[in-house]
């Protein structure tokens, strides 16, 4: 019998999905803005926006280790932290999609990911 999923598949394992939305959250804080499927940018933003909360609170050891888990490197951490600090008053919805032409190989939706807040200042 067919069950629902919590979250989208993406036609990748477990260890494959999460791998890939750390390198997508991490080109994110890289670079300010990414360009992908429309349906790993929404994934991205179920995968991203909690830590972006959780790194807006207190940030004790616990916290600090799990935001590093699951971020590549301790500049992405400290990126993260920056745009924590600029949405401190944002209760959420911290990413933003616009749409794109589809690709034309495929097909395929494709969206940019940038932030609401403008966290180059």
């Amino acid at each position: 019998m067919k069950k629902k999923h919590s979250n989208r598949i993406l036609g990748r394992k477990a260890h494959h999905r999460k791998a890939l939305l750390r390198d997508l959250s991490d080109a994110l804080l890289t670079h300010g803005s990414i360009v992908t499927t429309e349906a790993k940018g929404k994934e991205l933003r179920t995968f991203f926006e909690p830590l972006v909360t959780s790194a807006k609170g207190d940030i004790t050891l616990a916290r600090r280790r799990k935001l590093l888990a699951s971020l590549r490197s301790k500049a992405s951490f400290d990126r993260l932290i920056e745009v924590a600090k600029k949405n401190e008053k944002r209760p959420g919805g911290y990413l933003r999609l616009t749409h794109l032409p589809s690709m034309r190989a495929d097909s395929a939706r494709e969206v940019r990911v940038d932030f609401v807040e403008d966290i180059s200042k």
